[in-house]
């Protein structure tokens, strides 16, 4: 396991979560960026099984831990957001704006603890599995010319 080329992938996931957290945005864009905060588990899962080499195990392995790492910080992040109102300023309003509004059930839309706990958790492990499907489309990737 190499330990930089998972940093180096969650590092990505991090800047990420931390930007979409306390950037504020227009409100014509906070929903593309919430979507886009949800993809970031490709971008760090890609770095990470970069970084790793070898073959599509050992980048899956490394891009499934950096997506844990960011999945969890995005969740608890997203978690807070969702349980303080208005403290959410960019990519996070649209991330909120979209479970408000995302045709949820009226019996499950009551913003309780359960729902405030479940998504934040689903927004972790999409992450996280995004993370584990770049590193391993990322292991297996060579720039090298075959030997001739």
């Amino acid at each position: 396991m190499r330990f930089e080329a998972v940093g180096a992938g969650a590092l990505v996931e991090l800047l990420a979560v931390a930007v979409g957290a306390t950037i504020p945005l227009p409100r014509s864009v906070r929903v593309s960026a919430a979507l886009a905060l949800l993809a970031v588990g490709l971008a760090g899962g890609y770095v990470a099984g970069w970084f790793a080499g070898g073959n599509w195990r050992d980048g899956f392995r490394h891009g499934l831990l950096a997506g844990a790492i960011g999945g969890i910080a995005l969740a608890a992040v997203l978690g807070y957001t969702m349980a303080t109102p208005g403290s959410e300023v960019g990519a996070l309003w649209g991330m909120n704006y979209l479970i408000a509004t995302g045709g949820i059930p009226l019996w499950l839309a009551a913003y309780d603890a359960q729902l405030g706990i479940a998504l934040p958790l689903l927004a972790g492990i999409i992450v996280a599995l995004e993370g584990a499907i770049a590193g391993g489309a990322a292991g297996t990737v060579s720039v090298e010319p075959p030997a001739t």
